[in-house]
Order: C-alpha cells, then sequence, then structure tokens
C-alpha cells in the first residue's frame, strides 16, 4: 500500500514538474507573440494579457498524458528489453503526436500550418531541454546522497566491527 502512494505521489509530482514548465515556457511566448497569435490559437485567445483557464486546464490533461507516456517508456514495468535512445525517440514521437491531436482537438494552433509546428517543435524543445537537466540534476543529487549514506554505512559498519574484536 505505502509502495502504491509513492508511485502516485511520483506520478503527480512529475505531472506539476511538466506542467510547470510547460506553462512558464507558455506565458513567456504569450508574453512576446500573444497579440499577434490571438487569431491562430485558442491558447493566445487573450492576447499578451493571459492564458485562457480552459487552455491551462488543458495543459494540465497533457501534462498527465506525457507523465503516463513517460511512464511507459522509462519504466521496466511495460517495456523490458529496449535501448533508452530508443524509448526516448519514441517518447518524443509519442509527445509530439499527442500535442497533435491536443492541437487539432483544442484548436491549440492551425495543424495544417508548418509555421505553427515550427514554433511548437522550438517551445517543445525547449521544455524538453528544461526538463531533462533538471532530472539529470536531480538524479545526480540522488546518487550523491545515496553515495554518502552508502559511505557512513560502511564507515559505521566498519567502526561496529572494529569494537566488536
Amino acid at each position: 500500500m505505502l509502495d502504491e502512494r509513492k508511485h502516485l505521489l511520483d506520478y503527480l509530482a512529475q505531472v506539476i514538474l511538466v506542467f510547470g514548465i510547460t506553462l512558464l515556457v507558455i506565458t513567456f511566448i504569450c508574453c512576446l507573440t500573444g497579440d499577434d497569435a490571438k487569431e491562430y490559437s485558442t491558447m493566445f485567445a487573450l492576447g499578451s494579457a493571459g492564458i485562457p483557464i480552459y487552455t491551462i486546464f488543458q495543459f494540465l490533461l497533457s501534462s498527465a498524458c506525457i507523465t503516463a507516456l513517460r511512464f511507459l517508456f522509462f519504466t521496466d514495468t511495460v517495456i523490458r528489453k529496449m535501448s533508452i535512445v530508443i524509448r526516448t525517440i519514441l517518447m518524443l514521437i509519442s509527445v509530439i503526436a499527442l500535442v497533435g491531436i491536443f492541437a487539432y482537438i483544442f484548436g491549440w494552433f492551425p495543424v495544417d500550418e508548418p509555421r505553427c509546428w515550427i514554433s511548437f517543435i522550438i517551445s517543445f524543445g525547449i521544455c524538453f531541454v528544461i526538463a531533462t537537466v533538471i532530472s539529470v540534476l536531480k538524479e545526480a543529487m540522488d546518487n550523491k546522497q545515496l553515495a554518502v549514506g552508502l559511505k557512513n554505512l560502511k564507515e559505521e559498519q566498519n567502526g561496529s566491527a572494529d569494537r566488536s574484536r
């Protein structure tokens, strides 16, 4: 039961991380081009004044879907024997397809205009790089913490072995 709660909390934390990064990037883009993009996208219906509430909820849903894809591709629960490079490529293709579906359904941008796809790929690339850097830094910190804990455990074991002699 405790393990299930931990997994759920990890999933929710990842959703919030993806959601937060996405909103920061979209907010930045909104400030720069929101007024010009009003006619092209429901995301920028308010121009540079902000992001509509319905779009924020759509991004929350997309963040949950992206996190589910991450779970699918980067845990051994579903896919066991596939290289990390292939998993990453499949994940990126899946996310781009997901965004295409969301763009079509929610009117995020005209899916038949190359300029809109180029803008999406640039903003997606920025989000991907930021998320990757954060994940790598977190993993490095976790590994460092584990190494310190292992070192302390070995020192404790050596100290107690010396005292028992």
